[in-house]
């Protein structure tokens, strides 16, 4: 059984508080991101369980549970924001085909789903049997986007921790993971091609490196606050890290000083439980710095005095210059093409000769700037440096190098000349409406 993603593979640090130092190393790592997930169970699935809706909800939230407990070496926190089975019919056709389904499924969700309701990341959990022993697949990196912040997945397994890992698999593509090749040393972990009898609920060392390097490139909005404790359906789970529906605090453990384990309500005397602007069971005084600015482009947020939580992640407004006018700030980070090749090849790479950068108008599979109905869009003779980005290594005769996975693609809000940016179109974009 196997993955049906099929590309070639190739911080900010905050305040820490009693409730965070529980973190590990790897959590300390990347910063604190939230995904709200949308389950929508389709009929075949639904007629798979007899009806049973019940053994259906509770299965899903059995999948939930164990996707956060496997994206926790992410620092990522997974809630269930929306799950709807299909149990009269299907509200998209299902083909055997995984890649018609998932383009279905996307475009359904793009012009329906999002009118109705918010939501992050879209699953489709389906009985159908996909050709090719096909039990999953999700766009790379399509993170946030309309239509490709979604995934399908088979039921395939009656143990629901391993449809988890195909499930958290296929979200790693979304978070720009590509498949764990030979030189990752694991070939049991969560983004193996092949899931393997005994799945692992781990990360490999090459998944990190990849999460790491779509995190420098990108900073998609919608992942960054927690969700409103009423944005959740699940049933409340104590110590996921997550303030749910019923819940004052999340206590995990009983020895926890200001949450009572036994009903996740407030030990008598505590203001709160949790939070970046909670120490000691009591809010943090007015003006305590609670996130740090992770980039000049970003502004760092100080505690209100008055809650535990952190206000809302903010920056300095898309388009204005940074880091000496070699770039501009978009959604908190100042992209530019130096960087995203050191993020690709390493701390002796650089930009390649504006000459490579003219291969982006032939519309082929490496050199393109939009794909369109499985057809590669050759670049406008202006657009050519929102495609493949080109770098090299300093006296190498490899002047022209490229990573032909969809990170080695110009990060949307790069630079391409002076007062134009890449917009998500892969067009050179004056930077005053480029956003």
């Amino acid at each position: 059984k196997m993955c049906g993603v099929t590309q070639n593979w190739e911080s900010y640090e905050s305040t820490k508080k009693a409730s965070q130092l529980n973190l590990t190393p790897e959590q300390q790592r990347f910063p604190q991101r939230y995904i709200k997930l949308g389950i929508f169970v389709d009929h075949g699935m639904y007629t798979k369980y007899s009806g049973n809706s019940e053994r259906i909800t509770k299965r899903v939230h059995q999948m939930i549970n164990n996707i956060n407990m496997m994206c926790r070496a992410l620092n990522i926190v997974t809630t269930l924001s929306l799950l709807e089975i299909w149990s009269e019919k299907d509200l998209i056709t299902v083909q055997a085909s995984a890649p018609t389904t998932l383009t279905l499924f996307g475009a359904w969700r793009e012009t329906v789903l999002l009118n109705r309701t918010s939501h992050d990341h879209a699953q489709l959990l389906t009985a159908t049997i996909f050709n090719g022993n096909v039990i999953g697949r999700a766009p790379v990196g399509g993170m946030c986007d309309p239509k490709r912040s979604v995934a399908i997945v088979r039921d395939h397994n009656a143990i629901v921790f391993v449809v988890a890992v195909t499930m958290t698999h296929e979200m790693g593509h979304n978070l720009g993971n590509h498949h764990d090749e030979d030189k990752c040393n694991c070939n049991t972990c969560i983004m193996s091609k092949v899931l393997s009898r005994q799945p692992s609920k781990y990360f490999s060392e090459c998944s990190k490196d990849y999460y790491q390097t779509f995190l420098t490139n990108h900073n998609f909005q919608c992942i960054l606050n927690a969700p409103l404790r009423t944005d959740t359906v699940s049933t409340p789970v104590s110590g996921n890290e997550l303030l749910e529906a019923g819940e004052d605090c999340d206590c995990g453990s009983p020895a926890n000083p200001c949450c009572d384990a036994a009903t996740c309500k407030l030990r008598p005397g505590a203001q709160c439980g949790e939070g970046l602007c909670c120490d000691q069971c009591r809010f943090t005084s007015a003006g305590t710095e609670c996130r740090a600015a992770r980039s000049e482009c970003d502004i760092a947020e100080s505690c209100a005095g008055q809650s535990a939580d952190c206000p809302t992640d903010d920056f300095h407004r898309n388009g204005q210059p940074c880091l000496n006018n070699h770039g501009y700030c978009y959604n908190g980070n100042c992209p530019i093409m130096f960087y995203q090749c050191i993020a690709l090849f390493g701390s002796n790479a650089t930009v390649g000769q504006d000459g490579c950068f003219d291969a982006n108008d032939i519309g082929h599979k490496y050199f393109h700037c939009r794909k369109d109905n499985e057809k590669y869009i050759p670049c406008a003779p202006q657009d050519v440096k929102c495609g493949r980005l080109f770098c090299t290594y300093i006296y190498d005769i490899d002047l022209c190098r490229y990573d032909d996975s969809a990170n080695g693609m110009v990060a949307q809000g790069t630079k391409c000349a002076d007062g134009k940016v890449c917009n998500s179109n892969r067009q050179c974009a004056d930077v005053n409406t480029a956003y």
